[in-house]
């Protein structure tokens, strides 16, 4: 429950630049990365970074700070998990 406050009070926010440089503010927990993707747990959801040569160059957690480089070339959101786990057969039924 402190966690969702804590989400709840801090800012979310990207900046890139050149589609070389890129800061988010309100990262969680980086779930992996390699060279050509960076799979990031915000608090907006899960964010997937794709490009080349991609690096991380800061990681703080406890402020949510986070800045890679690299040529980037993509940057998607999947939806924000709500914490209940969904059956297989509603999505079906959408």
């Amino acid at each position: 429950m402190a966690d969702e406050r804590h989400d709840r009070n801090r800012t979310h926010s990207v900046l890139l630049i050149n589609r070389a440089q890129l800061t988010i503010e309100g990262v969680q927990h980086v779930e992996n990365f390699d060279d050509d993707a960076i799979i990031l747990s915000t608090d907006m959801g899960s964010m997937t970074v794709k490009g080349r040569g991609l690096r991380i160059l800061q990681l703080d957690l406890e402020s949510g700070h986070f800045v890679a480089e690299g040529e980037l070339d993509s940057l998607s959101y999947s939806r924000k998990r709500t914490g209940k786990t969904e059956n297989p057969w509603s999505r079906l039924w959408r």
